[in-house]
């Protein structure tokens, strides 16, 4: 805890740490290091400087300042429990470990932070980083389950410290006790590490197989008419946000040539002929993705069926489109 008081980052959800503005930093933080969450987080906090900001809000303003961030469910999530608690508690942050778990997309971890971190509530949280720090620091050369990290936790924290203890902890791993060539020599406790003893501090913790990554191609189409450009909303469910190009997975041993005509004509009563703009890269979560981007003016009618669509000014497009993948196929388009 020393060691942290005197070496801690200057980081922006750090200097005034309210239950609210520790919820979205560490709802933020999950899967996304903190160097990238810290321009999201100001951006965020600077619109939606309070809870009920954030609950008056439209859910695409809010899907919009989180792109780029990935894990859009975490921003929905975000939103439907700022609405809930506005609602249920006057726009009072609960400070209860079981009601603030019980908030969407709220899990244990998330929970633990808020009450140890806003609070200074004896909670334990595990994330990566207190993962490795304990398991170098106990020498545990073996897979074992998850709870026991949380039970040396919950034995760990001193009494009427938890903040500072728990934020030492996620800094030790962050800054000291990092996955390749740990800084083992600039480490306050590596006098007591096991691992350090051993020499296997490179060699902890054990790999464990990753999930595997999901590889796809789609077909995305930009279509103008009168200098404007057509959104609907019924979008791939992986990719974020009410507004979108008209999209669609390439299902295997099919074209896309073949898959943008045929969604064209799906929306298009006339032909619309396309031209093939690009190919992009794209990542959403574990998914990789090739994008096949086609361009045209439909100078038809739309067929009575699409109805939830709208024609936009290019100029709306930053307001309209949530995922940074359609933003990415608009700048490869002329019209």
């Amino acid at each position: 805890m020393n060691w942290y008081l005197t070496e801690k980052r200057a980081l922006p959800w750090r200097s005034e740490p309210t239950p609210y503005r520790i919820w979205i930093s560490e709802v933020m933080l999950q899967q996304t290091q903190a160097a990238t969450v810290s321009p999201y987080y100001v951006r965020f906090l600077g619109r939606f400087p309070n809870l009920e900001t954030l609950a008056k809000a439209s859910e695409q303003e809010v899907l919009a300042l989180w792109s780029g961030l990935g894990y859009y469910s975490r921003a929905r999530n975000l939103h439907k429990a700022a609405r809930e608690i506005l609602g249920s508690n006057g726009g009072v942050f609960p400070s209860d470990f079981e009601t603030i778990i019980a908030l969407p997309g709220i899990g244990r971890y998330t929970a633990g932070a808020i009450c140890s971190l806003a609070f200074n509530q004896p909670q334990p949280i595990v994330d990566g980083n207190i993962r490795r720090v304990i398991t170098r620091f106990n020498g545990i050369t073996i897979h074992i389950p998850e709870s026991y990290f949380w039970k040396q936790m919950q034995a760990w924290i001193p009494e009427g410290k938890a903040s500072v203890f728990n934020q030492a902890m996620m800094e030790l791993g962050a800054l000291v006790c990092l996955p390749l060539q740990p800084h083992c020599m600039e480490c306050p406790i590596r006098n007591n590490c096991r691992a350090f003893k051993m020499n296997l501090q490179n060699r902890l913790p054990r790999p464990r197989s990753r999930g595997p990554t999901r590889n796809l191609e789609m077909v995305v189409l930009v279509l103008h008419k009168k200098n404007k450009l057509l959104l609907v909303n019924k979008l791939p469910d992986f990719i974020p946000g009410r507004w979108g190009f008209p999209s669609q997975v390439i299902p295997s041993r099919s074209s896309a040539e073949e898959n943008a005509c045929g969604l064209s004509r799906k929306i298009c009563c006339g032909l619309v002929p396309l031209s093939k703009c690009a190919k992009l890269s794209h990542a959403i979560g574990n998914r990789r993705i090739v994008a096949h981007v086609f361009a045209g003016e439909a100078s038809g009618q739309i067929r009575p069926a699409m109805e939830e669509l709208c024609w936009i000014q290019r100029s709306r497009t930053g307001e309209m489109l949530t995922s940074s993948l359609f933003l990415k196929a608009l700048s490869k388009t002329e019209c």
